[in-house]
């Protein structure tokens, strides 16, 4: 019996679990480099609750007792962010490069649960701010960033159709002047050219970046201010399962459901959301349903294939301006899109192809009904073609339109269709250790208008560990859309692109390790704009705006304790031809605080006088809104919240003779399985 008794023993520890090894990285950049002081962020597997910050040395390492497989997300001043799922470290050190980034001012915006732990870095939270929408988010999180309202949810299209989003001044109403994409996929009305931001829940986003200044370098028109760029949710290491429900004043509620999993070398995920509100004003309700899902499978360590489908349907009701009311007026829209994507990634180079579409159907009470489509495809490919030089190539096209109709007046507009599309390059040279240069071209071709060439240039400068500078010159533009060409209200086929210069200086501060500033400060030029001019019945579409932006942003993150952080942003912006609706200034700032278990997060957003309408004959007074969100995790996988708008309970508008609610409340559950 004794000599059995150690094989015995021997038997039940050997089939026990193994303890988890410890988890050591080195970070470097494409040249072989160690990268240090970047922020790695581990979320534990075997303890889900578990969430580790650390900081790499000078060599580049990080080292944590988070057993395998992770979640790691890395973030390091002058690269792109990069995030991976660890499953094994069979060399002992699991070794992930950076790939510089080119000079943008670009806010990651990163969707949390409730539940999670406040964070560090650059990210900001779209959960803790209370926000019910994409748009939402980036209104209330980045200050150089607009977007107007209208009413408790549903921001609508048409007349009186508000989500109009613009930066640093720029933006177009409806937007046309900053370029959506979801998963790398352009998306916009083929006929109107612009994106309808109800359909932009928070349903299926995982992390939102926001690009200030023109991006047309890399996505061609439609990005002459800048570029929102939607990232799909994706699951972790086995298989998830979440539901968060919230319900408040006006009847509005939120609910959505996330069912998603991934294996060794393939993953799923489904999404589905619900939104509506009963209106906090007669004939102001809003619905909407949106579902998508997603599948991938990884063929070799080197490529990745993926499919990314959704789609979705809203209703919304115009209650009209107070001085005009309006009854039964609304619209209902159903949109869904694609994208087929095969991803690459070797030692020295990595990329992707996207083939994607897009189609709506619209029907409008004033009689118009609408179908249009997108179709397209993108490459990009990244080099590391020798120590210090990073070089991008990659092209895109693009075919859209449709057809469109206003059964009441008996107009029939036709079926439009356009192509456009370019080849686009860009480099980065480390030419010291201090000094990075970038520069990038387009050449971008328009079936209706030709050819049109845009440059960027750039350079950063560090001159201490914690201070550094850029500056940058870069041109955007943007083609006139079918609907100002073709359609109404003074259609003109001999439109021109638009077209702006923008040059701008940024400087960054990290005084200590829980201060980071930045601001920058940019001139922007902007010719052959669009605008109506004349009165009706006799108005006419011409190339006849141009405008001086001049301004500032600026941003503070501070960490005043463990357990208390501040975040604040400021813009200021002088124009000699300012847009309606759009603000001098506008100034954010949040600060979250941990409480025991609870987390309590305090927003603020004060917003500074705007045109009332484009001949600057009234203005909108300026006005200041508070919320306060608190969240509480009951257990490790259930949390509790409750959110509060518009504290001070304070009448305001953002569109004119359309007031906004006051003080009203949301509570609600995330539960995770």
């Amino acid at each position: 019996m004794r000599r059995k008794l150690p094989a015995l023993l021997a038997a039940l520890i050997f089939q026990l679990p193994a303890h988890a090894a410890d988890l050591r990285l080195q970070v470097l950049d494409t040249s072989g480099a160690a990268v240090p002081g970047a922020v790695v962020r581990l979320s534990c597997q075997d303890r889900p609750a578990a969430r580790v910050s650390l900081r790499t040395t000078e060599d580049g390492i990080a080292e944590s007792a988070c057993g395998l497989p992770a979640e790691v997300r890395v973030v390091a001043a002058g690269f792109e962010p990069v995030s991976r799922n660890i499953r094994s470290a069979e060399s002992g050190t699991v070794v992930l490069r950076l790939v510089p980034a080119l000079v943008h001012t670009t806010i990651d915006v990163v969707v949390r649960d409730a539940a999670d732990a406040p964070i560090t870095g650059s990210a900001l939270e779209i959960d803790r701010s209370g926000a019910r929408t994409v748009f939402d988010a980036v209104e209330r999180l980045v200050p150089g960033a607009f977007i107007t309202r209208r009413g408790m949810m549903g921001y609508g299209i048409a007349t009186n159709g508000t989500g109009g989003v613009s930066i640093r001044g720029i933006g177009e109403q409806p937007n046309t002047g900053v370029l959506v994409l979801i998963d790398g996929r352009p998306d916009f009305q083929g006929l109107m050219g612009h994106p309808l931001p109800d359909f932009y829940s928070l349903s299926d986003a995982e992390s939102v970046s926001v690009t200030q200044g023109p991006a047309s370098v890399l996505f061609g028109s439609n990005a002459m201010a800048g570029a929102i760029e939607i990232k799909p949710t994706r699951p972790a290491e086995g298989i998830h399962t979440r539901l968060r429900s919230s319900f408040g004043s006006y009847l509005t509620g939120q609910h959505q459901l996330t069912h998603g999993g991934r294996s060794a070398r393939a993953f799923y995920n489904l999404t589905a959301g619900v939104s509506h509100t009963g209106g906090d004003r007669p004939s102001s309700a809003f619905r909407s349903q949106d579902v998508s899902t997603a599948l991938g499978r990884e063929f070799s360590r080197a490529w990745r294939a993926s499919l990314q489908g959704r789609y979705g349907f809203f209703h919304v009701e115009d209650p009209g301006p107070v001085q005009a009311p309006l009854n039964n007026a609304y619209a209902r829209v159903g949109r869904g899109g694609f994208s087929l994507n095969l991803d690459d990634t070797y030692d020295r180079t990595t990329g992707y192809i996207r083939l994607y579409g897009g189609y709506g159907r619209h029907f409008i009470t004033d009689g118009f009904r609408s179908v249009d489509q997108m179709n397209g495809g993108r490459l990009q490919q990244t080099i590391a073609v020798a120590p210090g030089l990073l070089v991008d190539v990659g092209g895109d096209v693009n075919r859209y339109g449709g057809r469109a109709r206003n059964v009441l007046a008996r107009l029939d507009y036709g079926r439009h269709e356009l192509t456009d599309g370019g080849a686009f390059t860009r480099a980065q040279w480390t030419a010291t250790g201090k000094l990075k240069l970038t520069g990038g071209f387009r050449y971008h071709q328009h079936s209706l208008y030709g050819g049109i060439a845009v440059p960027e240039f750039g350079g950063s400068f560090q001159l201490t560990g914690r201070y550094s500078l850029a500056a940058s010159v870069a041109r955007g533009f943007r083609n006139p859309t079918i609907r100002e060409l073709y359609l109404f209200p003074a259609p003109n086929p001999a439109l021109r692109p638009e077209s702006v210069w923008n040059y701008q200086a940024t400087i960054q501060a990290r005084p200590s390790a829980n201060l980071q500033a930045w601001s920058t400060v940019y001139y922007a030029s902007t010719s052959d704009q669009i605008v109506t001019t004349g009165r009706f019945p006799s108005l006419r579409l011409s190339n006849a705006g141009a405008s001086l932006n001049r301004g500032l942003d600026a941003n503070l993150k501070w960490r005043l304790t463990r357990r208390l952080k501040l975040t604040s942003g400021y813009a200021y912006l002088r124009s000699t031809n300012l847009a309606p609706l759009v603000p001098r200034q506008k100034l954010t700032c949040a600060l979250e605080w941990q409480a025991g278990r609870a987390f309590i997060d305090l927003g603020a957003t004060k917003v500074g006088r705007r045109f009332a309408d484009a001949a600057h004959t009234a203005q909108l007074s300026p006005y200041s809104v508070a919320s306060l969100r608190l969240s509480l995790p009951v257990r490790s996988r259930y949390a509790v919240f409750v959110f509060l708008d518009n504290l001070l309970n304070r009448r305001y508008q953002a569109l004119p003779g359309y007031p906004m609610p006051g003080i009203n409340a949301t509570a609600g559950f995330t539960w995770s399985f």
